[in-house]
């Protein structure tokens, strides 16, 4: 039986009910020609159509309850019995609101909606058409465990997807195998819809009134008390069930059983799974039977998920050696630079997934060495590798506000950046860093039109952390940067403390996401005080060592 969802499946399966019979290929529907069926599901059917304007395929979804409606003569749907009319339009309602919504969202995550209508007794959506397999599929054709890398970047572009559905009151509710599917030209996946017309009609006809996926649907979907309502915790159960059935093929047990007799084997007491503890640790905790005790938030759910340098429950208990060499090294520790444009981009975590760069050999590297007091810069080529030393008023064009925090630095870090030209809509920004000390990491950079931007932390990502002498990849996976105009040199400061700072004084306004910091009321172009942030150390209690260091990169055309 199809999913009921925008996925092109192996073959069309067709009820022989002649009541639901599919629209036959060739015909228009609004310029849209039908060309094949797609599926064929309790609630409606799904074909492959041409868009002739645009010249692209499509998916067309027609709304076709089967048990409450039928195809007549010339096309059109009916109602099979008056008493069916109420409970067929609260479907059709809710299919019309679905589509409406898919529409506003823009993620690459999330299935978009060109467009919908309601014709012939009945309503339509117009979609992208997505190749591949759902994740059920994907599981059955790859008999070896998920690698772990693959897994966590899956979940966190799902997490990212819902997190804008969350951010308007949306949920999903219907999170599972067959609603994700991998796209073959990417191997990324795409979230599919929400199946609002099922549980519609699930609400206001009776023999409907439970429809969930029992292995992936918490306790709270069962039972609307007012001490289990749902919210995005409903949805962080669900992802996290499907993380469990791609980690050890099978579903965990169904939440309602747990209740009375829980026989979940908590996978980090699992040794045999070839996970990393805090990743384990992670679902662990998000599928906890009760939603009081269980991950709140798609964001926290993807900031347990992170790698263990940015994970702050593990960052004490890091090991102080430096990972292994896998790629030559491109050094780079601080320099002058100019800004950012004046939006940064931030893209989907899609985009992070695909992205890679490729070293020039004749692109010129430069290192930088500073200490507290100063920044001294060098630069080699390929050519070469003695050090040519570039005179020391270069420095004289670093930012005020960031020499404000090199001044005040006790050591430097080690950057090294992957590319040191990018092009605006196309590049995106991605460097290492390691630090002698572990702590908590904060990223600015001021654009080419003057603009101080915090990148990081931020909303998506609210703590990163690393671990002494252990190199951090920037930006995260799941927070890619890409470089926007205007065209120019743009200055970064990255800051690492002991302690976690508090920077509620530099009074952000949102940005896409980011922290933008206005510029101090008093004398223009003064500079902005604290960008290292507030030490709760500042009573001499503890100990806040800061390390600091700049770079510049360019953003081309």
């Amino acid at each position: 039986m199809m999913n009921e969802n925008t996925v092109i499946q192996a073959a069309p399966v067709i009820p022989n009910d002649s009541g639901q019979q599919p629209l036959p290929v060739g015909t228009r529907i609004e310029g849209f020609e039908i060309q094949d069926v797609i599926g064929v599901g309790g609630f409606g059917i799904v074909y492959k159509a041409l868009d002739p304007m645009l010249e692209r395929q499509v998916a067309l979804k027609e709304y076709l309850p089967a048990s409450l409606a039928q195809r007549i003569p010339g096309g059109a749907v009916k109602v099979r019995e008056a008493r069916h009319k109420s409970t067929f339009d609260a479907g059709m309602r809710s299919f019309i609101n679905e589509a409406r919504l898919l529409a506003q969202f823009d993620h690459a995550a999330l299935v978009k909606v060109y467009r919908f209508w309601e014709m012939a007794g009945t309503a339509y959506m117009v979609m992208p058409l997505y190749q591949g397999m759902n994740l059920k599929q994907y599981a059955e054709n790859h008999a070896a465990p998920l690698a772990q890398e693959q897994l966590v970047n899956w979940l966190l572009v799902l997490t990212e997807a819902l997190e804008v559905m969350h951010s308007q009151q949306c949920y999903h509710r219907d999170i599972s195998p067959e609603n994700i599917i991998i796209q073959d030209n990417t191997d990324l996946p795409i979230l599919l819809d929400f199946g609002a017309a099922r549980r519609a009609i699930g609400s206001v006809s009776q023999p409907f009134t439970v429809i969930l996926k029992a292995s992936y649907a918490p306790i709270e979907q069962y039972a609307e008390v007012p001490s289990m309502t749902q919210g995005a915790w409903t949805d962080v159960y669900a992802l996290a069930a499907v993380a469990h059935f791609l980690m050890t093929g099978k579903t965990p047990p169904s939440s309602v059983g747990r209740l009375v007799n829980d026989s979940y084997l908590p996978l980090h007491e699992r040794l045999e799974l070839p996970y990393s503890p805090h990743v384990k640790k992670a679902i662990d905790h998000a599928l906890a039977v009760q939603p009081q005790d269980r991950t709140a938030s798609m964001s926290l759910f993807r900031q347990a998920l992170q790698t263990e340098t940015q994970d702050i429950l593990s960052l004490y208990d890091q090991a102080a050696h430096p990972q292994p060499e896998t790629r030559p090294k491109r050094s780079h520790l601080i320099r002058p630079m100019k800004l950012w444009g004046p939006v940064i981009v931030a893209t989907i975590a899609v985009t992070a997934l695909v992205a890679t760069f490729n070293f020039d050999p004749n692109v010129q590297l430069m290192e930088e060495k500073a200490d507290t007091t100063k920044t001294t810069v060098v630069q080699t080529d390929g050519a070469s590798a003695e050090p040519i030393p570039i005179s020391p008023e270069l420095t004289n064009n670093l930012d005020a506000s960031f020499q404000a925090v090199i001044d005040r630095a006790d050591s430097a870090l080690n950057i090294e950046i992957e590319q040191t030209v990018l092009k605006i809509g196309v590049d995106l920004l991605r460097f290492q860093i390691q630090s002698q000390e572990s702590g908590f990491v904060a990223v600015y950079v001021r654009g080419s039109d003057k603009s101080l931007i915090q990148l990081l932390p931020n909303a998506r990502v609210p703590v990163l952390s690393i671990g002494a002498n252990k190199p951090l990849q920037l930006p995260p996976n799941n927070e890619p940067i890409q470089a926007a105009g205007p065209a120019g040199e743009n200055q970064f400061l990255v800051v690492v403390t002991e302690q976690p700072r508090n920077y509620e004084h530099l009074n952000f306004q949102d940005h896409y996401g980011f922290g933008l910091i206005q510029a101090d009321q008093g004398k223009a172009g003064s500079p902005i005080h604290a960008l290292e942030g507030i030490s709760p150390c500042a009573n001499g209690s503890c100990i806040d060592r800061l390390a600091a260091a700049w770079f510049s990169l360019d953003a081309v055309d």
